[in-house]
């Protein structure tokens, strides 16, 4: 390649790179990062259940609640 190639190849990438920084959000094509927030109320809810009747089952067979084992 010619360096008057090479040079205008930089120029370009250099008004690219400007052209990206200067516009909006919406305006951005591509893939972007997800907004996350964690976990939604509900689903923090429902895991907090679910694992205390785990940690209920475990105990109540630890200590024969349910009378299964003689």
């Amino acid at each position: 390649m010619s360096n008057d190639h090479k040079d205008h190849e930089e120029e370009y990438m250099e008004a690219t790179k400007e052209e990206a920084k200067n516009r909006s959000p919406e305006e951005k094509q591509g893939i972007q990062e997800p907004r996350v927030t964690g976990y939604k109320p509900l689903q923090l809810g429902m895991i907090i259940f679910v694992i205390l009747v785990l940690v209920i089952v475990g105990f109540g067979f630890g200590t024969d609640w349910f009378g299964i084992f003689d």
